[in-house]
């Protein structure tokens, strides 16, 4: 019976360190790994153009069906050239890049359209005034049973604000006329009537 020593076998020299010493030098001397590259992204030189009205800090993108409060629509574009359509006919034509043009009160169709084929239409945008208080008066109006149009019933709501001042300016004038006529007669009757006796 043979006697096998314990210890290293011959082919085991390289070990586990040696490994990854071989490993590291492989990684290090071989060529730089190519990483899947593309061209940056071109920037996009497409047509972009939008409208909106505005009233006091509100702003009311222009949309199909939309409501917007102020008279003046700004259009905002990085188109060479922009033609705003309203109701079919050209309203404004311009290289601006920024530019406003104004519109009634009433319904409108607005067509924006740019160069490089851009073309937006927009129907049924309706147009208020730039006060945001008739907000409330519209929702009214909508949900009341007269046979008025919108600029009408916007016209009876001024004029009533309107009655509604001139009624409380009448009253604070009838009150201090009033009050300086009452003055100027109780003044005048003690006056008269009666003495004022100065004791020391």
């Amino acid at each position: 019976m043979e006697i096998k020593k314990a210890g290293k076998d011959k082919h085991t020299w390289f070990g586990t360190g040696g490994i990854i010493l071989v490993l590291g030098l492989f990684i290090l001397l071989s060529p730089t790994f190519h990483i899947a590259s593309a061209e940056p992204p071109v920037e996009d030189k497409s047509c972009l153009m939008y409208a909106y009205t505005g009233s006091d800090l509100h702003y009311f993108l222009v949309q199909n069906n939309s409501l917007l409060f102020g008279n003046n629509i700004t259009v905002e574009h990085n188109c060479q050239t922009a033609q705003v359509f309203v109701n079919g006919t050209l309203a404004v034509q311009t290289n601006n890049s920024k530019f406003v043009f104004s519109l009634g009160n009433a319904n409108h169709n607005i067509s924006l359209v740019g160069d490089n084929e851009f073309f937006r239409n927009y129907s049924n945008v309706q147009v208020l005034p730039s006060r945001l208080t008739w907000a409330a008066d519209y929702y009214d109006w909508q949900n009341s049973y007269f046979d008025l149009t919108f600029e009408e019933y916007i016209s009876i709501s001024s004029a009533t604000a309107k009655a509604n001042w001139a009624s409380i300016l009448s009253i604070v004038t009838v009150f201090t006329l009033v009050t300086m006529v009452y003055w100027h007669l109780i003044n005048g009757y003690v006056d008269r009537n009666y003495c004022e006796e100065v004791v020391e």
